[in-house]
């Protein structure tokens, strides 16, 4: 079961809040990217792929989900969406680009990218707004299956595999009594998870909101794991490390990772590419859903020092269970 990426928002002044979830578009694996901007009740256009509906899209973000027509704000703003336009869900990359631009001399622009790769484990967001009335949001998700094989296992074989996630950014503004920003993510590999969003996510709200500073509003949240740590723990330099056990000779794992952004008033670049990644373990293969997950990664593993401390932190498993050495690639 691929998970869902939770809801991004984009709700803007006075308006009705936008809301567009990210739906898996194929059995066993999907991307999928989402990017909005908008000026309050003038509002704007988002474009999407797989994200409240299967393939491309770029409507309007009033909330109808009618298609967007550029040309129809022309008088007041100029609004831009471009990316993916596939319409049947089953690519493994993909792209989107929102921005909007005030022509009527009020000094509101936003723009939000968002982009996803299978191949590489990795996602890339930014969302960036300024002026009184301009917001901007982006999100994105990587979702595949992957079938694990584990040479001389038996059904009570425990093997311990190592995955990890980071992603790092900047966030700033020139207006920090009106500023707002929030982060969210997911991780979720078999029955085992690390997530922060929504009032658990990380934010900074100007005025007399309740976050003076962009931190995280709550320690790391996570289960399922053998064993875990994060080497970093802020939202702009997020680094997860997790040992996970597969029991027997095969098993079907899902995983998932998602990353959003929502700005007023600031600049939130997360374009250096927030990715995961899967350790090399003797005798262990996979295959996956989509045919390609981490083909483009060289060396996917974490640091050998992450890996030594995650598995030192858990004891001996005794019985039937054989452990087997986490070799972690020069």
């Amino acid at each position: 079961m691929i998970r869902p990426i939770r809801r991004a928002t984009l709700a803007f002044a006075g308006t009705a809040s936008l809301i567009i979830g990210m739906a898996p578009a194929h059995a066993g694996y999907s991307v999928s990217t989402f990017a909005n901007t908008g000026r309050s009740y003038n509002r704007g256009c988002a474009a999407l792929y797989n994200s409240g509906r299967t393939g491309a899209g770029f409507i309007n973000n009033d909330g109808g989900g009618s298609d967007c027509d550029p040309s129809s704000y022309s008088s007041f703003q100029t609004v831009t969406v471009s990316g993916t336009t596939d319409t049947t869900g089953t690519l493994t990359r993909a792209n989107d680009y929102s921005s909007v631009v005030s022509v009527t001399g009020l000094p509101d622009t936003a723009v939000a990218t968002s982009s996803a790769d299978l191949a590489t484990g990795k996602i890339y967001l930014t969302a960036s707004a300024a002026g009184p009335l301009a917001g901007a949001n982006a999100s994105a998700q990587l979702a595949d299956t992957l079938h694990f094989t584990i040479a001389g296992a038996n059904a009570s074989t425990i093997t311990y595999i190592p995955v990890s996630f980071a992603f790092s950014g900047t966030v700033a503004t020139t207006d920090y009594d009106h500023a707002s920003a929030e982060l969210g993510y997911g991780f979720y590999f078999g029955g085992a998870s690390a997530y922060e969003f929504g009032d658990y996510g990380a934010g900074y709200y100007g005025g007399n909101y309740r976050s003076p500073t962009f931190v995280y509003a709550s320690d790391p949240r996570v289960g399922g794991w053998v064993s875990s740590s994060f080497a970093s723990y802020t939202p702009t330099d997020t680094r997860f490390s997790g040992i996970y056990a597969i029991t027997g000779a095969t098993a079907d794992i899902p995983i998932s990772f998602n990353l959003s952004l929502n700005t007023y008033n600031s600049t939130l670049d997360y374009s250096h590419g927030g990715g995961i990644k899967i350790g090399h373990v003797d005798g262990v293969s996979y295959t996956s859903d989509s045919g390609v997950f981490l083909t483009s990664v060289a060396g996917a593993v974490p640091e050998p020092a992450s890996w030594a401390m995650l598995v030192a932190g858990f004891g001996i498993v005794g019985g039937a269970a054989r452990r087997r050495r986490i070799a972690v690639a020069a």
